[in-house]
């Protein structure tokens, strides 16, 4: 059934159309200007990557041995992969190896998470050429168990661990009873240093604040500079007041870029790199008929390029692997989910579908490696544009068409002679429907759009963009 209904929806967004060199004379228009001679900041090969639970972890999940999690990350080319949240401090345990769980469990263990846990994720990461950042309990401080895990995870995951992280939003904590009224960034500062202490090296993450404009983020970076590897808070779009129109106004962008700019500055300042580590379009599990709609899709391209442009060393889009748009272990829903299973045994093989964000993460992926160039865009559409000069010489746009009718875009392409166009396209943006190319992600997890070529006149590529729609040209 479930490669059927792929098939029929690829047929049907087929018939929607890719870019293509078709000018409409009463179409919209758009100029795009790139300006070569000044490259600005990198792009890196992790910009986009993805987060997931502690739990995940303690129930099994993300075993390259089932179903085809391997391959849908495969797909996604590799990356970075975060694992924490909530779970981690407010519901899981470390059991060292050789040891049994403790019976019975204190009241507040819902996961326990052991070396073979630890193991398995080894595995995934290095069957997909990901590496990962995992987080340790300080919720629940325990500084033996603490410290049997960071020696676990170094000797097991090795080079493909990117940072420990520290306990997760800790700025929640004095809310959800893990600690005492008052608890302010110098208890923090305390709790965070001892767990330093147990890590022994400096590849640690922090804060992980759930407060994306955290003074706590800007006071860590000068504090513990020395001992830190990456700056890390978490942002959401929106909360349950979401829409569609808002996730793509022209200002959320800039309201999302405002919004860690001040400690972007403090990282920079103090030589550190800076993650979103848990972001997405609403916090709380996603807003029905937006987080898990094709507007998802375009948000997120807009989203993962503006912060990398920013300065952003990258974003992980979080997500669960229950039942799509399903509740999952806290009673909420994860209609935000780039990757999810079609009904409960899916999800108990592991078996899973992608989402339409996770169509946009894979297109703002295509954008590669290397440095930003400036783009001028000229239109009075809402429409988004990047470029960056790859590190495998070819230069690469993106278009992030947001508004509601096409667009004829033209793009001053320099010297090229043909362009390779990629192109993804919905049924709606209220609809979950979505391709790139016509292709969708198959229930092996594999991917194989195909890009137009086109040819380039006069140094110039016009290309007419559908509404609501992104391309990417390689050039």
């Amino acid at each position: 059934m479930y490669r059927t209904t792929a098939v029929l929806v690829a047929a049907a967004l087929a018939a929607l159309g890719a870019a293509a060199p078709v000018r409409a004379a009463t179409t919209p228009t758009a100029t795009v200007t790139i300006d070569r001679a000044h490259p600005a900041g990198r792009l890196g090969g992790d910009a986009v990557g993805l987060s997931f639970e502690m739990r995940e972890l303690g129930i099994g999940n993300l075993d390259p041995a089932k179903g085809n999690m391997a391959q849908l990350m495969r797909t996604l080319g590799a990356s970075n992969l975060r694992i924490g949240g909530n779970t981690l401090d407010r519901d899981t345990l470390w059991v060292p190896k050789g040891q049994p769980p403790p019976d019975p469990k204190p009241d507040w263990v819902q996961d326990v998470v052991t070396p073979a846990d630890i193991q398995r994720l080894r595995g995934l990461l290095d069957a997909t050429g990901w590496k990962a950042e995992v987080g340790v309990n300080v919720g629940r401080w325990d500084p033996t168990l603490a410290a049997d895990q960071v020696r676990t995870m170094d000797r097991i995951l090795g080079k493909r661990l990117v940072a420990v992280e520290c306990g997760n939003e800790p700025d929640q904590w004095e809310g959800k009873a893990l600690r005492p009224a008052g608890y302010a960034y110098p208890q923090y500062h305390a709790d965070w240093s001892a767990c330093a202490d147990v890590v022994g090296h400096d590849k640690i993450a922090g804060p992980d604040t759930a407060g994306t404009s955290s003074s706590w983020a800007s006071s860590l970076a000068a504090d513990e500079h020395d001992r830190m590897s990456m700056l890390t808070v978490h942002q959401y779009a929106s909360g349950p007041d979401i829409t569609i129109d808002k996730m793509l106004s022209a200002g959320q962008i800039t309201s999302q870029l405002n919004a860690v700019s001040t400690n972007l500055a403090a990282a920079t300042a103090n030589g550190l790199s800076m993650r979103i580590d848990e972001a997405n379009s609403a916090y709380s599990g996603g807003v029905d008929g937006v987080s898990n709609k094709y507007a998802s899709a375009l948000w997120v391209i807009d989203y993962a390029l503006s912060m990398a442009q920013a300065g952003m060393a990258g974003v992980n889009i979080h997500g669960g692997l229950g039942v799509c748009n399903d509740p999952i272990w806290n009673g909420k829903f994860q209609r935000y989910t780039p990757i999810c299973a079609a009904n409960k045994a899916y999800e108990l093989a592991q078996q899973y579908r992608v989402m339409p964000i996770y169509y946009g993460i894979w297109m703002a992926r295509q954008m590669g490696s290397g440095r930003f160039l400036p783009v001028t865009v000229n239109s009075p559409n809402n429409i988004s544009a990047y470029a960056v000069k790859g590190d495998d010489g070819r230069t690469r746009v993106a278009l992030v068409q947001k508004g509601a009718t096409p667009v004829d875009v033209t793009i001053d392409v320099g010297g090229a002679r043909s362009a390779s166009v990629l192109q993804m396209t919905g049924a709606g943006l209220d609809q979950e429907a979505t391709a790139i190319q016509g292709a969708t992600v198959g229930g092996n997890g594999q991917f194989h759009p195909v890009p137009t070529r086109t040819r380039v006149d006069g140094g110039k590529l016009t290309l007419t963009v559908a509404a609501g729609s992104a391309v990417v040209v390689t050039l």
